[in-house]
């Protein structure tokens, strides 16, 4: 049974949040980090107009802890599949400093994990159901340590994002992340709600939608992005599953099997249960929050931290007037409620299937002394 570490968002004792993540570091331990070691810290850094991505000062704490444990640490991602500032390294560079994450603001530099345009790419054998090899950013293995920052939030495609996906899509290769979507196509929902309005076209990275009186969408150029899915404004586009959502979930436990895999050890993992959005934070907008703040988790196990997040945020309320359509009340499975067709349970149970974690768990709180 793993243990996960936990500190109530509540400002108990009146100690800041600041200094309780803090005191959750030192629970988990980086002791795993060599003296004058480089050490990625993965985070997203929010898209442009996205509001609810991790702040930089929980970054900024998590820096000055490693520097403490003789660490050289930087903040990392890798470029996306889609268009925006954050498809190639110098206008995420430029968009991470725009979002807080400058070196003088968070103490340490940012480095695209993948190079300029994906191309600085490493891979390793996996040998599993869907892939034998994986291929992730080249700097996470030259890094002599990983420590995951996830900011725990809602996702259409896997229920949830937490470590698992932060890690596998968030440190995937731009190949890698399409072969994780590879299921994942569009298709107009029932009932003629599409406007051709063409933002849908006009996202779309494969250039595999035209615009006539509706939106035809090519399969055979589509590479599974999603992002018309989420751009349409009037919720016309829906997922067609050429497979179960299960095979997408899977995809990301084998991609991270393989990155961390190569890092045995020296790894930790922080899920940050605040702004607690139904959607991902590469979406250029956030939504307001479906459940209050509850805190922060910390684990060396990404199966126990993921699944102590989910527990956490189940137990307690979720708020009126959000994304949710149900699953308000504490005990109520507000995953489901949000994304009826996806089980999100698959990402965990397959990851401990895998050898990824343990599904069990060991909660234990720290006080206000830390």
């Amino acid at each position: 049974m793993s243990k996960v570490y936990f500190v109530t968002a509540r400002a108990k004792g009146n100690k800041s949040l600041i200094d309780k993540l803090g005191d959750l570091m030192d629970a988990v331990g980086l002791d795993f980090i060599p003296r004058d070691g480089l050490v990625a810290v993965k985070l997203h850094m929010g898209e442009s107009g996205t509001t609810a991505y991790l702040r930089p000062i929980y970054a900024r704490k998590a820096v000055e802890k490693i520097i403490a444990e003789g660490g050289k640490p930087f903040l990392t991602d890798t470029t996306t599949l889609y268009r925006g500032l954050r498809g190639n390294a110098v206008d995420y560079l430029n968009l991470s400093v725009a979002n807080g994450f400058g070196p003088a603001s968070v103490g340490a530099p940012v480095i695209i994990a993948d190079g300029l345009t994906s191309a600085d790419v490493a891979e390793t054998r996996v040998d599993l159901k869907h892939f034998q090899t994986v291929k992730f950013a080249s700097a996470v293995r030259q890094a002599d340590a990983l420590v995951v920052l996830s900011h725990f939030k809602g996702h259409l495609a896997s229920g949830f994002g937490g470590a698992i996906k932060n890690v596998a899509m968030g440190l995937g290769s731009r190949s890698q992340k399409q072969r994780m979507h590879g299921d994942v196509k569009p298709k107009l929902r029932k009932g003629n709600l599409c406007i051709a309005c063409g933002q849908c076209a006009e996202i779309c990275p494969a250039d595999a939608i035209r615009i006539e009186q509706v939106a035809q969408f090519d399969h055979d150029k589509c590479i599974g992005c999603a992002e018309c899915i989420t751009t349409c404004p009037v919720g016309a586009i829906q997922i067609l599953w050429n497979e179960s959502t299960d095979r997408l979930q899977e995809k990301m436990a084998e991609t991270m099997a393989g990155i961390v895999g190569e890092k045995k050890g020296h790894v930790a993992y922080f899920n940050f249960l605040l702004d607690i959005t139904p959607d991902c934070d590469c979406f250029p907008w956030s939504d307001t929050a479906m459940a209050p703040d509850i805190g922060i988790l910390g684990s060396k196990d990404p199966i126990a931290i993921d699944q102590a997040s989910v527990d956490l945020l189940n137990q307690g309320p979720g708020i009126p007037d959000s994304a949710l359509s149900g699953g308000l009340e504490p005990g109520q499975d507000k995953l489901r409620a949000l994304y009826p067709a996806v089980d999100w349970t698959r990402q965990l149970a397959y990851g401990q299937e895998i050898g990824l974690g343990s599904r069990k768990y060991e909660l234990v709180e720290l006080g206000p002394e830390g």
